[in-house]
């Protein structure tokens, strides 16, 4: 296994809760930070949980990326846009922070075009020498801003700490309020936002010295890590670290010299380093280098483990005292600073691996089967209710759909493919967060078309994802980047461009027959459960190749489709389930074999 970085969504949303509402109580709403993540939905979501007024991001891929996931609240763009993509400022973001007079006419320019008005915040420079107007500036730039059509200031801010490491105090933000009220008297308005920086500006509010007027801060370290290296000097001790962790896999324990041996020169980075004479020492070479993270942001987890150095895809640590010993195959894990944050999450060769904690409070199996009329006889024909309490099932009718018990796995049971979208509306009702499996001969993503408002069973998918912006999508809670489709065997035009412009995985037979089925499970599952509470599958028994079954011709053999329902089965993230057509015009030995493999998803074994 490579690289892992481990991301405690539970984490990440107290943290916000926490400082979200010690904010509240000095009028200063909160928007979560999501760069260090580069735009992660399941992170965006975390914060929203956590009570957030909006997003703020810093790139358009970023952004389209939330956009994608059904992201629907304000989102800010922090880093003014160069000229070329100003159109996409406007047309993707509700307010962008900006501070150049060029920049800002463009907007102008393009939002009067297309009949909108745009937001902007103006950053003023308080000494930190970022991106900002001079203070000397500000009044004479305002005044031609207010000539403008097509854009509006909803605000005034300000950057901290980034660049110049200029602390926020009460006196400089105090500033920042002081300018807020001239532009006010100047363009006889009212502010929305007095946007006083980042969570380097906590400190003020904890200590009660936040100037009042401020009433907005964008949040992205305190929520991600803590606070870590906000609060160097005092913790805050209500926020949580260990959202993030590192972890790789140690390639190589030897003994050897602490000191190098030879004529010493300059290493792969043109630097000389300096080394102390401990003897020997029992080193391990990690499988993490400098294209993966900043090494020197990096602290182990593992007691008594030392960071020696890296080369590019090499890390060097001391484990001599490590407390237990360490061996090769073994995992090494460790925290990180922002700087490491934000090269791990940008590194390809880094797996992310956004986890809740999922606890069953009942400790009872139990399912609730919803059969459509159609379905009905064919599932009591094969007695499945029967066959799934001989598993230790308890087979329950809810009292209360929209609260289920804990632990419930819902089945459900329709005549086509449009039982899957009434499936999973059901199963977004009671979670925040879920993955799909679609195992199918087709993608159910033809585009919608007219105004019908009953949803074609080609276009169940398109539906569901809002690909066609009509209502209905089951937004936020299932993100494309949660969905798999696996079986693929046939797809529209109009399906393989969306297929190839979004983040759904696909695994077509051509990939189940070159890497087999257990591989791309496993692939499918971990995909469908980043970040989730769990995930839906889908079942069309047109998927399979059966004996005489002319639709699932080419598909997946019956003992792969098993196969597939096994490893669903073994990875416990299974929350519900539909499978269609089924009806009495079904072959009785069609029905069978689909009987058999939903015994399976639910964990029958031969033993």
């Amino acid at each position: 296994m490579g690289p892992q970085v481990a991301i405690d969504l539970g984490r990440i949303e107290r943290n916000a809760r926490t400082i979200v509402q010690r904010c509240a109580e000095s009028g200063i709403k909160v928007f979560g930070v999501t760069k260090g993540t580069c735009g992660m939905p399941q992170v965006a979501r975390a914060m929203l949980r956590g009570g957030v007024a909006g997003i703020a991001e810093s790139r358009f891929e970023n952004i389209r990326r939330l956009h994608e996931s059904g992201i629907d609240c304000p989102i800010m763009l922090l880093r003014s846009p160069p000229i070329s993509r100003v159109e996409e400022v406007v047309r993707t973001v509700d307010i962008s922070l900006q501070s150049e007079l060029a920049i800002i006419g463009e907007i102008s320019r393009i939002a009067e075009r297309l009949g909108r008005v745009h937001g902007i915040i103006v950053m003023v420079d308080l000494g930190d020498l970022r991106e900002g107007i001079w203070p000397n500036d500000l009044l004479p730039t305002v005044e031609k801003i207010l000539e403008m059509k097509g854009v509006r200031i909803a605000g005034i801010g300000t950057n901290l700490t980034c660049f110049g490491a200029i602390v926020p105090t009460k006196e400089n933000l105090g500033q920042l309020v002081a300018h807020a009220y001239k532009i006010e008297r100047l363009a006889g308005i009212t502010l929305d936002w007095i946007s006083g920086g980042n969570s380097s500006s906590l400190p003020l509010v904890l200590k009660g010295r936040m100037p009042g007027g401020i009433n907005n801060l964008r949040i992205g370290e305190a929520i991600l890590q803590g606070g870590i290296e906000t609060f160097r000097d005092e913790p805050w001790p209500g926020l949580e670290y260990d959202a993030f962790r590192l972890a790789g896999e140690l390639i190589e324990v030897k003994l050897k010299p602490s000191m190098p041996i030879g004529r010493s020169g300059f290493d792969a980075f043109g630097n000389r380093p300096l080394f102390v004479d401990e003897g020997d020492r029992l080193r391990g070479i990690a499988n993490i280098g400098r294209e993966d993270v900043i090494v020197e942001s990096l602290t182990p987890i593992n007691k008594g483990v030392r960071v020696l150095g890296a080369s590019s895809d090499h890390l060097v640590l001391d484990v001599t005292d490590a407390d237990p010993p360490l061996a090769v195959g073994d995992r090494v894990s460790f925290r990180m600073g922002y700087g490491a944050l934000l090269t791990t999450m940008t590194s390809e060769y880094v797996e992310k691996a956004p986890m809740h904690d999922v606890a069953d409070s009942s400790g009872r199996k139990m399912v609730s089967i919803v059969a459509e009329p159609k379905s009905t006889p064919i599932l009591a024909s094969h007695n499945i209710g029967s066959r799934l309490e001989a598993m230790n099932y308890d087979v329950v009718e809810l009292a209360d759909v929209e609260r289920p018990p804990s632990g419930l796995i819902r089945l459900h049971s329709g005549s086509d493919r449009r039982v899957a979208y009434q499936a999973l509306a059901a199963a977004a009702r009671v979670t925040h967060s879920l993955g799909l499996i679609w195992i199918d001969s087709i993608a159910a993503l033809v585009p919608e078309t007219g105004d019908d408002s009953e949803t074609a069973e080609t276009s169940v998918l398109s539906r569901v994802l809002g690909l066609s912006g009509r209502q209905g999508a089951l937004q936020p809670q299932l993100s494309p980047e949660n969905v798999v489709l696996v079986g693929l065997r046939e797809a529209h035009p109009a399906e393989a461009k969306i297929l190839k412009e979004s983040r759904i995985s696909v695994f077509t037979m051509a990939e189940i027959d070159g890497s087999g089925m257990r591989d791309v499970m496993r692939e499918a599952i971990r995909i469908a459960s980043s970040g989730t509470r769990g995930f839906h599958v889908s079942y069309s028994p047109t998927a399979t190749e059966m004996p005489g079954w002319a639709p699932g011709s080419g598909g997946m053999t019956v003992r792969e489709t098993h196969q597939a329902m096994e490893a669903i089965a073994l990875s416990g993230r299974m929350t519900s389930m539909d499978i269609s057509p089924v009806t009495a015009e079904l072959d009785p030995r069609i029905g069978h074999e689909t009987v058999n493999f939903v015994m399976s998803a639910f964990g029958k074994r031969i033993l």
